[in-house]
């Protein structure tokens, strides 16, 4: 096994989350990828970051779990593997996360509870079991890092994406609450909010002709004059929160969105 440090993401195995994995493990990092379904093969994800690790001189391994994080037993289940193989966590990354509408008047309160389950007791459930393998720090040496990744939609809202927007503004609630436990331990945690990234979950909307009006208005109206982020231009931001440079950020939350929530321009 590497002799350098361990990377757990959940939501690891594709979009945002994969392009996280990818980052850390082109600086050498360990890295373990959370899918969600524990039936499903994700050996396709670490190829592909292992393509990045094997480049390494200390060759760092990647391992791969599917699990359910709502439930905390599956979870509790990940770590006493990890423990019976003496790892310890350095970065955390919850990055599992679900997106769907759930309009008012729809009989929609199944995918409401979804969305928070996954999006929220998710992110509980992966801190809470995995506490006893973070590293823990002081005022000298920092101990490990967390990111949860949340969304603009935790504070600027869309009709029918309610319980999408609940949900986010819950993990970004959660980051700064547990921020004031865990800064006692010399553990960081931090969130950083997204707007429109380019991943599976808009396919249809980028690769869709018809709705090429529609993106150019949205870059149009972006002061970055771009309708998308990149996965990497997140995955970049979550590199800096877990680095020492960031250790004086405390319950943070970095807005990422191509500048769409400052509002519309002149």
């Amino acid at each position: 096994m590497s002799n350098g440090k361990t990377a757990l993401i959940t939501g690891g195995t594709s979009g945002i989350g994969l392009a996280i994995a990818r980052k850390f493990a082109s600086s050498g990092f360990n890295i373990i990828l959370v899918g969600s379904n524990p039936a499903k093969d994700y050996s396709d994800a670490v190829r592909d970051v292992s393509e990045l690790s094997q480049k390494k001189k200390d060759k760092p391994w990647v391992k791969s779990y599917g699990v359910e994080i709502t439930k905390e037993s599956e979870v509790a289940h990940l770590v006493k593997a990890l423990q019976s193989e003496d790892i310890t966590i350095d970065v955390l990354v919850h990055g599992a996360g679900v997106f769907f509408d759930t309009p008012l008047a729809s009989d929609s309160t199944t995918r409401f509870e979804r969305m928070m389950a996954v999006n929220v007791n998710g992110m509980w459930n992966i801190i809470h079991s995995t506490l006893p393998l973070l590293k823990k720090g002081d005022s000298q040496t920092p101990g490990s890092k967390i990111v949860a990744l949340s969304s603009i939609c935790s504070f600027y809202s869309f009709a029918t994406y309610s319980g999408y927007c609940a949900s986010k503004a819950a993990v970004t609630a959660l980051t700064r609450t547990l921020a004031l436990e865990l800064g006692p331990m010399g553990i960081n945690i931090n969130a950083v909010e997204p707007g429109r990234v380019e991943t599976a979950m808009h396919d249809k909307l980028i690769n869709d002709p018809s709705q090429a009006s529609l993106l150019r208005s949205i870059a149009e109206a972006n002061p970055s004059k771009r309708a998308f982020s990149k996965p990497e231009d997140i995955a970049e931001v979550v590199a800096f929160l877990c680095s020492d440079g960031a250790r004086a950020l405390h319950g943070a939350s970095i807005v990422v969105d191509e500048g769409t929530s400052l509002g519309l321009g002149a």
